[in-house]
């Protein structure tokens, strides 16, 4: 389960049943993941009259799911690559973003910023990912998946 302070907009998560999902908002309990606005418009007639009118109804669809229904997704090698990471040797991977590269390790214990020393803890999950490269760059991670 994940918690309100570990999200930020834009987050990747997955629901229970596997689906990957951006976050939107976030609420007290729940976050809200899709919006969509249904537009439909009906002829409607006034009393014999010859003019054409029409009524619309405007419906705003939300998806939004519970914090407990919402799991992190965790990193491979695969999601890396996709996130724009190369991998040039074993465990190093790299990461251009503007003309500068950032050089991490990842292995069983997760992804370890290299330089300018090596980190002491480990990003496991897609979201710290994304929040720490825009802590650190200003630049918002955002791979398909």
């Amino acid at each position: 389960m994940l918690h309100a302070k570990e999200l930020r907009f834009g987050n990747k998560v997955q629901t229970q049943n596997g689906e990957i999902i951006s976050v939107q908002q976030i609420l007290g309990n729940t976050l809200i993941y899709d919006t969509q606005i249904k537009v439909s418009r009906e002829m409607a007639s006034v009393n014999r009259s010859y003019k054409t009118s029409y009524m619309t109804q405007v419906v705003e669809v939300v998806k939004e799911a519970e914090f407990q229904e919402v799991h992190p997704i965790t990193l491979t090698p695969k999601i890396l690559e996709k996130c724009g990471f190369r991998n040039f040797v074993r465990e190093e991977w790299i990461l251009r973003i503007g003309g500068s590269n950032i050089d991490f390790t990842f292995d069983s214990d997760g992804l370890r910023l290299m330089r300018p020393a090596q980190s002491w803890t480990s990003i496991r999950y897609l979201h710290q990912l994304q929040n720490f490269l825009f802590a650190i760059t200003g630049s918002e991670l955002t791979p398909e998946l």
